[in-house]
């Protein structure tokens, strides 16, 4: 009996003293797409790596498990939804190394998608210092609650040689808890992550970087394919990222500042394929411009990037270039053309902006302005005091910086939010000592037509504080005018204005919806109309011509002022009887409004009674239409008004009675034409005769 209950015990007491796996790195967050996230870890031993994920830390209803057991784990979560937030647990099939509501991430959108997104910006940051740790402090308080949707990395991520060992001591143990388990990481390599300048890394890539970054390489993520972790592109949303890699050499022979090299052919590529971008954002480690513990005047491979390199990225549209190597910050105003040296800068020449773009109040500090597709200027910014800081270089601050610091270390925060970026430079005291903003495509004047009494939304271009001159303060506001009037919108420091002239068309006073004419036996002629709705209206003047359509008031009837049902209207012609009744008599209603505006009905026409000369008060009675008339003589046509068929006689006379043609022609129902070619620009009359009846018909020929 104790022989089992000693077998039951050791049962349940083995397995609790087996040894626990040992998280010793990460988890941290790779190759962030809108559709998928890399998660790695390290551990102690091998053991099969396990991702539950869900939408609620409380729920992780989704699995990745790998069967392989490794130390190295990394596993792709697939088919996520864009722009969602997700919480996750990493381990093995048998336990749960790291879990809760502080791991998760958030899937980028989908690319190109307007929103407000923040970066966060490290220039050599891998040196396990207090500072390094401060500046963290730093960016994290800044940005509070909301989520930093990318970590850029500069270069120089882990001193002094890049080993594995100094990556897990200067980097991950200082960025675990605060960035990389949250928040995925986008490096680019320094010199130091190339084994401090050894030129046989430099070749063959052989470094930990490389085995430690799971970077996109295929286009995954945005961009086009570069094949090499050394190199890269993304999206995220509507802003472009290109990662450079400025110290190792493509293919065992170029560089960056090779332009003929394998890298800025790809990089050619990738800036004529996403040019529909509203950001492009390139960073890389060595900075063409800097006078601080790195010197641009006299370091070849600064030099050599400045006059070979930067020029392609200028004419490409690229909006802002981020750099490291050198300890200290610097940074231009929007610029571009300048390839020399530093007492070559001529700012009336090199600046395509004199403000200080800090758009903050003070004296010429109007955001920078742009144009897509004109796209012109860069701002240039050197970040690399994350870290650690440097000394000051002979001629510091280079003359094409703007604002210079080698007093204090910082990083840098990039907020876009739709056409406007904003870039921020935190200091180790957590003050922002330098600060920039672009926005695109802004200051627009706009026509804009709109019937009166319509709505219409309008939309400042801008992102900012809103001054209207209807007194609003929002982004944008919805007017119906009744008249035509101008618009405008102001920020609040006065630097952008959009102008919308929004013209009124004024609506018709009156629709009318029908209008028709009949005559009585005494010739009186009755004119009847209907309206649907009448809007201001005063009244309606009847318009009377004939052939020689000289039109004439004959009357008025009143309407209006205004009316949603439908109205009908008679109005009788008592001077009708009186008109020459050889020739058509056309109508017309001549709508006004109370503020005067007028407007016309169709034109109706009517022929009344004619005379017939007859000498057979027998025969049957018998009616021509010659049409159109007036016209040329060779569109004149004459057809009977019933459906029949008579031979007759046609006699075209002049005004004075003088037979000018003379024929037999058979009429039908079906126009046809009478008249030869040649006949004058005039007035004359035809007289048809059948079977002893004869009409006569007053022709205009031009």
């Amino acid at each position: 009996m104790k022989k089992y209950l000693l077998l039951i015990v050791l049962i349940y007491i083995v397995p609790c003293v087996q040894a626990q796996t040992a998280l010793l790195r990460g988890p941290y967050l790779q190759s962030a797409t809108s559709t998928s996230m890399v998660i790695r870890w390290r551990t102690d031993i091998a053991t099969t790596s396990t991702v539950r994920y869900g939408t609620s830390y409380a729920a992780l209803t989704m699995l990745v498990n790998l069967a392989a057991k490794e130390t190295e784990h990394e596993v792709k979560l697939s088919e996520l939804d864009p722009a969602t937030r997700y919480y996750y647990a990493i381990g093995s099939g048998t336990e749960t190394l790291e879990g809760g509501e502080d791991n998760y991430f958030e899937t980028a959108p989908e690319p190109g998608t307007k929103g407000k997104y923040r970066f966060g910006v490290l220039g050599d940051c891998g040196t396990n210092s207090a500072t390094q740790d401060m500046v963290r402090e730093r960016i994290s308080s800044y940005l509070g609650q909301n989520y930093m949707n990318a970590l850029l990395l500069l270069g120089d991520n882990a001193y002094a040689f890049g080993k594995d060992a100094e990556y897990q001591s200067n980097f991950f143990n200082h960025y675990k808890s605060n960035f990389l388990k949250k928040n995925p990481v986008f490096p680019t390599p320094g010199n130091h992550d190339y084994n401090n300048d050894n030129s046989d890394r430099q070749k063959d890539h052989n470094v930990p970087y490389y085995d430690i970054f799971t970077l996109p390489t295929q286009g995954e993520a945005g961009g086009v394919a570069s094949e090499t972790e050394a190199f890269y592109s993304y999206d995220y949303g509507n802003v472009h990222f290109l990662s450079l890699d400025s110290y190792g050499k493509e293919d065992q022979a170029t560089r960056l500042y090779d332009t003929l090299g394998r890298q800025v052919q790809w990089i050619k590529k990738d800036l004529a394929a996403n040019q529909n971008k509203d950001w492009i954002v390139a960073y890389w480690h060595h900075p063409p411009y800097s006078q601080g513990s790195r010197n641009s005047e006299t370091e070849l491979d600064m030099i050599k990037i400045r006059e070979n390199f930067i020029g392609i990225l200028e004419r490409n549209g690229v909006d802002l270039i981020l750099c490291g190597h050198s300890h200290v910050y610097e940074r231009s105003r929007l610029m571009e053309g300048h390839y020399d040296k530093a007492d070559t800068f001529d700012p009336a020449k090199h600046n395509v902006s004199n403000s200080s773009g800090r758009y903050d109040g003070s004296q010429e500090s109007c955001p920078y302005l742009k144009k897509s597709g004109i796209n012109k200027g860069t701002v240039y910014v050197v970040s690399g005091s994350a870290g650690q800081l440097g000394s000051k270089a002979a001629g510091f601050p280079h003359k094409a910086m703007y604002y210079s610091d080698a007093e204090r270390s910082g990083g840098m925060v990039l907020e876009v939010e739709g056409n406007r970026l904003d870039a921020k430079w935190i200091g180790v005291d957590g003050i922002i000592y330098d600060q920039f903003t672009i926005e695109k495509d802004v200051n627009n004047e706009t026509t804009i037509e709109v019937d009166a009494g319509e709505s219409i939304e309008l939309k400042s271009s801008f992102i900012g504080e809103y001054v209207w001159n209807n007194g609003a303060k929002t982004s944008s506001i919805t007017v119906t005018p009744d008249k035509t009037t101008d618009y405008s919108v102001k920020d609040a420091q006065n630097c952008i204005t959009d102008v919308f002239h929004v013209k009124v068309t004024l609506a018709d006073p009156v629709k009318l919806i029908s209008f028709s004419r009949e005559a009585d036996a005494a010739n009186v002629v009755t004119l009847s109309w209907a309206t649907e709705f009448e809007n201001a209206f005063s009244h309606f003047l009847i318009e009377r011509a004939q052939d020689d359509l000289k039109w004439a008031e004959v009357g008025r009837v009143a309407g209006g002022p205004t009316s949603t049902t439908i109205k009908n209207y008679i109005f009788k012609d008592e001077q009708s009887p009186k008109l020459d009744l050889n020739q058509s008599i056309y109508y017309s209603l001549k709508m006004v409004a109370l503020d005067g505006r007028i407007s016309y009905s169709r034109i109706t026409s009517i022929r009344l009674q004619e005379i017939i000369l007859a000498v057979n008060p027998n025969a049957k009675p018998f009616d021509i239409e010659v049409i159109p008339n007036p016209s040329s003589a060779r569109q004149m046509q004459v057809k009977l008004s019933e459906r029949a068929s008579l031979k007759a006689e046609m006699q075209l006379m002049d005004v004075s009675g003088r037979i000018l043609v003379e024929k037999t022609i058979t009429l039908t129902e079906s126009p046809a034409p009478f008249l030869p070619d040649n006949v004058a620009a005039g007035t004359y009359l035809l007289k048809v005769t059948v079977n002893g009846r004869s009409v006569v018909r007053k022709l205009a020929v031009y």
